[in-house]
């Protein structure tokens, strides 16, 4: 089942052969797609990211808070 033409003759206008790859003239609609997609999925990403790292700062914060208490401050009268 070959659905794209063999070039028999280099000689030949490719014009005349027809389309060498399925789903010509969507070529467009297809790099829109893949861009919409893209920032979709950089939006979603860098969310993520944010929400990860700040939920891993306000842990550190809070054991550096929480270790802090634990020892006895010299400065106390």
């Amino acid at each position: 089942m070959n659905f794209t033409p063999t070039i028999e003759a280099w000689s030949r206008n490719p014009q005349d052969t027809g389309p060498l790859y399925p789903f010509v003239g969507t070529e467009l609609f297809l790099s829109v797609l893949c861009l919409i997609f893209f920032l979709i999925f950089m939006v979603w990403k860098f969310r993520s990211e944010r929400n990860t790292y700040d939920h891993q700062a306000s842990s550190l914060r809070n054991d550096v808070r929480d270790k802090a208490e634990d020892f006895p401050s010299h400065f106390d009268a």
